[in-house]
């Protein structure tokens, strides 16, 4: 059973997918540029044990958010509680591919005790991204990388000299080259990168929090990704007993027919 729906927050309305009949409550959030249905797959694993809320992501799917105004970790706080409070469900497991890790780890490190367990899939968020730091929250950065996507011809040259010198790989380059393609490709990605800047753990108090409240947390990497790599998790995991890395033979797109049922374990 699938119903839709939109959870009420201070700058807009975030739409969900619920899906399942269990007794556990199990959120989920999507990587850049995914809505909400990417998870239909883990409902056959899942659906007897869990009520699986999946949210679009402020700019994604049927989501409505104010378009200048970032996504605060209140915002999550609130999500939370509202869907606790709709639910009757004390804990929350989490679950988070790409970006949406990135907004589960934040979920962990505001508010520890009601997490029961996360999975988190190619997360991001394990480690301080210079690149991401620099060009949503310095001046200097913002204005360079609104410049870039405003008229990224004039960077097409630096871009290939960069290749060219193997300061950038080849799945890096294929990454920048796709989001560049459209008008409206660089919009969403001048949207969505500058909308979650708030929503970044700190990472000292994060590991502090999964440690004092013995947190589960399993994370799954692909040995070939070249977006997020394995060794963000394993730099991540020093000092976390309850934090397990499993590495798959895949790319960034590490959740397939193949691995889902393994990941759907770890939750169960």
């Amino acid at each position: 059973m699938k119903e839709s729906g939109f959870i009420s927050l201070d700058k807009g309305a975030l739409h969900y997918l619920r899906m399942g009949e269990g007794k556990r409550l199990l959120l989920a959030f999507h990587g850049y540029g995914n809505e909400a249905a990417i998870f239909t797959p883990f409902l056959q694993y899942l659906e007897k044990d869990f009520t699986i809320y999946s949210i679009d992501l402020p700019h994604h799917g049927r989501s409505k958010w104010e378009k200048h105004l970032p996504l605060e970790k209140k915002d999550l706080t609130d999500l939370v509680k509202q869907l606790r409070d709709k639910t009757g469900v004390r804990e929350v497991s989490l679950l988070g591919y790409s970006m949406g890790g990135r907004v589960c780890l934040t979920i962990i490190e505001q508010m520890p005790k009601f997490i029961d367990k996360a999975l988190l899939i190619a997360a991001d968020g394990l480690v301080f991204n210079p690149l991401y730091y620099f060009v949503t929250k310095t001046f200097v950065g913002k204005r360079l990388f609104k410049g870039f996507l405003s008229n990224p011809v004039k960077y097409l040259k630096l871009i290939e000299k960069m290749r060219e010198k193997k300061w950038l790989d080849e799945s890096r380059y294929k990454f920048v080259m796709w989001y560049l393609q459209s008008e409206k490709d660089r919009e969403f990605l001048l949207q969505v990168w500058p909308g979650l800047r708030k929503i970044v753990p700190n990472l000292n108090k994060l590991k502090s929090k999964i440690n004092e409240y013995n947190i589960p947390v399993h994370i799954f990497m692909g040995a070939y990704d070249r977006v997020i790599p394995v060794a963000n998790a394993q730099r991540f995991k020093k000092g976390l007993k309850s934090v397990h890395l499993h590495v798959m033979e895949k790319g960034h797109r590490t959740f397939d027919s193949e691995t889902i049922p393994h990941m759907a374990k770890c939750l169960l």
